[in-house]
């Protein structure tokens, strides 16, 4: 079986349907399909709105430490230990923040679980 599209369209064919189309309806089925738009354009704004936001400008900053070329082993280590505490405890926050943004996903995970979603 093959498909038959029509070959000869008119547009002032295409407007006349539309019109008389339009003119069969109830006065109870413009309210519905107005009321319709009004909801379909309120979710739509309301998801453009929600999901534009303005990243805050964080400057990074890079220091750089500029070493004596003759320190010795012991003072290379010590550094190397001062430094890693550091790291460590950038690394521990950056671990409890995220821990906190799972809990806060989990718990509207759970909610619409609850409502079987």
């Amino acid at each position: 079986m093959r498909l038959r599209l029509p070959t000869k369209i008119s547009s002032r064919g295409a407007l006349s349907d539309l019109r008389e189309t339009l003119r069969m309806r109830h006065g109870y089925q413009w309210g519905f399909m107005g009321a319709a738009l009004v909801v379909t354009v309120l979710i739509l704004a309301g998801l453009a709105k929600d999901a534009y936001f303005e990243r805050p400008y964080k400057r990074e900053i890079v220091y750089v430490q500029n070493w004596r070329a003759d320190r010795s082993l012991e003072e290379i280590v010590a550094q190397q230990k001062i430094d890693q505490a550091k790291r460590e405890k950038v690394e521990a926050e950056a671990r409890a923040k995220a821990e906190k943004r799972r809990l806060e996903w989990k718990k509207i995970d759970d909610n619409l679980k609850s409502y079987g979603i």
